[in-house]
């Protein structure tokens, strides 16, 4: 009876594929995370004034190049879906027009951080400090068209569900990050010292580095030589084609916009209240970012397993695939929340020795803990449509559920006494955050079953 009830709720096969493409993710997204602490490290080792220059720079640079490669994510899922129904030979002709469109969105993506870059101006009286940040926005523009290349041969690997080149390429990156940091930040041999604006030059270096090296893997394997050389090719773009991949993909970029500005604008809300309410803030969502990275890889993995399954129609596949994300993605999450509550004072310790700090940061960490179910919920969600080519309402729901009424609910809880007895100051930030997740997951999780009839019931 064990044995029937296992394979009613686990198919062995989905778990197998589901978790080869997952780790190799999970694994590369954080050592992604690695070099962003590598450039915090290194800025703050130069000077305080240097460190916010890379926060201020990142602000705008990590955001827009963050948000625009986002939209070139959706390839991954179109590739899949292309295999599942049987026309490989079309791989080729999206993978050039999809370069056709990483062009396009290259200037665009250049324009934007170039006129960003006056705004630091206007945030601040020092005039060295916005210098040093606008410089690193600059350098860090000389990587766009490299990021978006990496972006773009990423996707093709991941539609074909090998996961393990961009960890292998991520790893390299940020064993690369740390020397060329210290060169160009603190200047050796012939290296200037370029001070914090030193960590935006790395940045483009290792995009550059990134995707050349995936391309190279990529020409180098037998299985891709020939969609690399295809997308190498320079052909007469199809433009309904690329409308098409812009179509689909933009939902996701504006999406990852709100969620990823949501979370930045609610700790400048905070700032009021002070030093130590921010750092709370800051160590509560690091340890969140962290945990997050798990639902969020296996979303990228359901968006893969999804579109495979619904480019064959595979029906009951896909029914199988769903119940084994569902039953593993709980499985974790529960583990992670219950060990996050037993050990957030521990946690808290790895990032300050300081009694009122680890008290604040620690009753954080409760919320924090809570939130996660709707936070798993939302990005498995999310994976899902993105499978389905469903994406337009990944993009609403995020922009109702984040600004029309996560922002103005923080904003009460926060600073007001409209809706609780006190201001709940950085508390009243992760209630917000809680509601707001709550309400994204919900809305995706009734578009995707709507979804999902409609494909099916053809």
């Amino acid at each position: 009876m064990a044995t029937a009830k296992h394979s009613k709720w686990i198919d062995k096969h989905e778990l197998k594929r589901l978790l080869a493409l997952m780790l190799p993710l999970y694994v590369g997204n954080l050592l992604g995370m690695g070099m962003g602490v590598t450039d915090t490290l290194v800025a703050g080792w130069k000077g305080e004034e240097e460190l916010a220059a890379v926060a201020m720079g990142f602000s705008i640079a990590g955001t827009i190049t963050i948000g625009t490669g986002a939209i070139l994510t959706i390839l991954s899922a179109m590739i899949s879906r292309l295999r599942g129904a049987g026309v490989e030979n079309k791989i080729g002709l999206f993978l050039n027009n999809g370069k056709v469109l990483a062009l396009c969105l290259s200037v665009f993506e250049l324009l934007v951080i170039f006129c960003a870059s006056f705004l630091f101006q206007w945030t601040t009286d020092n005039a060295s400090l916005a210098h040093k940040a606008q410089l690193y926005t600059w350098f860090v523009m000389l990587g766009v068209p490299g990021n978006l290349l990496m972006r773009l041969v990423t996707a093709n690997f991941e539609g074909y569900g090998q996961t393990r080149p961009a960890m292998l390429i991520a790893l390299i990156s940020l064993l690369l990050n740390i020397p060329l940091n210290y060169m160009l930040v603190f200047g050796v041999g012939p290296f200037p010292a370029l001070g914090g604006a030193g960590c935006g030059l790395a940045t483009a270096i290792i995009m550059w580095c990134s995707g050349l090296l995936l391309l190279g893997i990529m020409l180098y394997s037998r299985r891709h030589r020939q969609r690399a050389l295809q997308l190498l090719a320079w052909r007469r773009a199809e433009w309904g084609l690329v409308r098409h991949i812009l179509k689909l993909g933009l939902p996701v970029g504006v999406a990852a916009l709100c969620e990823m500005s949501f979370f930045s604008l609610v700790t400048l809300v905070i700032a009021p209240l002070g030093e130590q309410a921010v750092s709370a803030q800051q160590v509560a969502i690091n340890v969140s970012g962290v945990i997050f990275m798990l639902p969020m890889s296996l979303g990228i993995a359901a968006s893969i397993r999804a579109a495979y399954h619904v480019g064959g129609q595979r029906q009951e596949a896909f029914r199988a695939m769903l119940r084994t994300l569902l039953c593993i993605t709980y499985a974790m999450i529960t583990v992670l929340m219950a060990g996050t509550i037993l050990l957030r004072r521990q946690i808290v310790e790895l990032y300050t020795d300081s009694v009122q700090m680890i008290e604040l940061a620690s009753g954080l960490l409760i919320y924090c803990a809570v939130y996660q179910i709707a936070d798993a919920t939302q990005a498995i969600m999310s994976g899902l449509l993105r499978g389905c080519h469903d994406t337009p309402i990944i993009t609403w729901s995020n922009l109702v559920s984040y600004w029309v009424v996560g922002f103005p609910l923080a904003c009460i809880l926060i600073h007001t006494d409209w809706l609780s007895p006190a201001p709940l100051g950085p508390a009243g930030a992760w209630i917000s955050f809680i509601v707001a997740l709550t309400l994204t997951a919900a809305i995706l999780t009734t578009r995707f079953a709507i979804t999902r009839r409609k494909i099916f019931c053809k």
